[in-house]
């Protein structure tokens, strides 16, 4: 006869509890997704560009009129062209960086990219096309089909602009998208 040792579980942890902890932590991090793209979502929908502040400096003209100069000083009323930043989930963009990232996913040769442009493009514009939230509560909207091209538009967006935090979601969120049209197909036969 074989005698193995039986080696005892550690306190607290029986299956039981450690399918519950990764049903917990699955949920958790599906919610986290659903947040992150509705964050990318609203910071899209809202679009608020953020002006620089332009500081000029104060110039005291006095020397140049004690000397009879009667040409005038126009130091600092040209400055240059300042760029206008979004605010969105991965920090401050450059708001022509992000326009044309949409751009060039609407002129993509890849038709599922132009329509994911297209609905960016609408999203930008507060087009009435557009949702005006992917969440219900903590969960995708009633639509939830919609919700999840939305989301998937948006966090390819992200990723595009190098939002390495994005790319979890991302892939998550195009699986539940492509099982969610497997689903939509078989009630439909």
């Amino acid at each position: 006869m074989n005698h193995t040792p039986k080696t005892k579980r550690p306190l607290g942890l029986t299956r039981a509890h450690q399918q519950v902890k990764k049903l917990t932590s699955l949920r958790q991090e599906q919610r986290d997704t659903r947040q992150y793209a509705e964050a990318w979502y609203q910071a899209l929908r809202g679009w608020q560009v953020i002006y620089p502040t332009v500081t000029t400096p104060s110039i005291s003209y006095a020397a140049f009129r004690a000397s009879g100069s009667v040409e005038t000083l126009t130091s600092g009323e040209v400055s240059p062209f300042l760029p206008t930043y979004l605010s969105t989930p991965s920090g401050e963009l450059s708001e022509a960086q992000v326009a044309r990232a949409i751009t060039e996913m609407t002129l993509s040769r890849i038709p599922g990219t132009v329509q994911l442009g297209r609905m960016l493009d609408r999203l930008r514009h507060q087009d009435n096309g557009s949702m005006e939230s992917l969440l219900r509560g903590t969960a995708w909207s009633q639509h939830k089909e919609r919700a999840l091209r939305y989301a998937v538009a948006v966090l390819t967006l992200a990723v595009r602009l190098d939002d390495v935090e994005a790319e979890r979601p991302l892939q998550q969120v195009t699986t539940e998208l492509s099982q969610t049209k497997v689903v939509n197909a078989v009630q439909n036969c």
